[in-house]
């Protein structure tokens, strides 16, 4: 199955063994100009340690849907959960079995595809439940739980849309139709958390990098390479004009204003009834 580039571009570049949004518990407070790659880190375990607060007491088995590179594996065998994991990502199933050798399962599937051997009190899908279709997920997750487990997710969602042609409609899923299909589907949501704001600092530092460091460099090497080798300059321009066009619309889903008009970051915590 294929390689997601992007998320291991992500991993690499900030050192972490943990693949999402992260969570900032005063982030109108923080000063974008003095954070560091530790901050972001340590963003990165507050995300976890928070959601993992959701987790029913009587857990003790959970498969973990969409693993990414194991951090929240890992966090949650430390508490002494039994874990099993799931991605359909090659790159992520090596750094798993890399990282845990056998001592966690790992299927190596979508999540519509799972064939479970064993029952879970609990699923944890944690960003990514954009990734797996509503009601196949809904389906495929009574079918792995046991009487009256949980389904804990935690993802963001489309909650308004407009005549536009945003991007931010084609990375979620539409809110209510969630919600509708879990209900449809037999399961009860028993809390939820808004934790969008919690977790917006990171696209704005996101934007800041870009605008301070990324942008400048390719401004100086466009001006170079139209100063030294204007020929050049000029049939390399034409050739990547719309890709690049393209890679410049897709900063929108890095728009935290952008964001907040459009979708909402929840965690909900779903019961099998």
């Amino acid at each position: 199955m294929s390689v997601d580039h992007v998320l291991k571009l992500y991993s690499k570049t900030i050192q972490s063994s943990f693949l999402h949004y992260g969570f900032w518990d005063d982030p109108e407070n923080i000063d974008l100009s003095t954070l560091s790659l530790q901050d972001i880190k340590n963003a990165q375990y507050r995300y976890i340690d928070h959601l993992a607060s959701f987790i029913p007491s009587e857990t003790k088995t959970i498969l973990d849907v969409g693993c990414g590179i194991g951090g929240n594996t890992s966090f949650l065998l430390k508490k002494g959960y039994s874990l099993e994991a799931l991605s359909p990502d090659s790159y992520q199933k090596s750094v798993i079995k890399e990282k845990f050798n056998r001592d966690v399962t790992f299927h190596h599937c979508k999540f519509e595809n799972f064939k479970p051997e064993t029952l879970f009190d609990l699923i944890f899908e944690s960003e990514s439940v954009c990734y797996i279709d509503i009601d196949k997920g809904f389906k495929k997750a009574r079918e792995a739980l046991k009487e009256g487990g949980y389904l804990l997710a935690s993802d963001y969602f489309v909650f308004f849309k407009d005549h536009s042609n945003s991007l931010h409609f084609k990375s979620s899923h539409d809110m209510g139709t969630y919600l509708n299909s879990a209900k449809e589907n037999g399961f009860e949501l028993i809390k939820q958390y808004d934790q969008t704001e919690n977790t917006m600092l990171t696209l704005d530092y996101a934007n800041y990098f870009i605008e301070r460091f990324i942008n400048p460099t390719i401004d100086y090497g466009v001006y170079s390479t139209n100063k030294n080798f204007p020929k050049v300059s000029k049939v390399i321009g034409w050739l990547i004009a719309k890709k690049w066009q393209e890679k410049k619309n897709q900063l929108d889903l890095i728009n935290s204003e952008l964001f907040r008009k459009y979708r909402k970051y929840m965690i909900y915590l779903f019961q099998k009834n």
